[in-house]
């Protein structure tokens, strides 16, 4: 699980957020675990919640990088 600080005014379409983090995961080399399983904007919270399935920690936050959002904070990790 991985968290953004993300200020969205009320009302804003936020489909491009999806549609970044879905290129970045195409564009990135080598990543065919990086999925986007669910991506959630807490507007009491002003954060963006992402589940992401990764090969490790590194690849979350070069995902973000690449979808020119603020950098990832990785806050939970499970191995499977």
């Amino acid at each position: 699980m991985a968290e953004v600080r993300l200020r969205v005014e009320p009302g804003t379409d936020l489909s491009w957020i999806r549609q970044c983090l879905d290129a970045a995961c195409r564009r990135i080399d080598g990543a065919l675990a990086l999925r986007i399983l669910s991506a959630v904007h807490l507007i009491g919270d002003d954060r963006l919640s992402c589940i992401v399935t990764a090969a490790s920690r590194e690849d979350v936050q070069r995902l973000f990088e690449m979808a020119l959002l603020p950098s990832a904070r990785v806050l939970e990790v499970v191995e499977v």
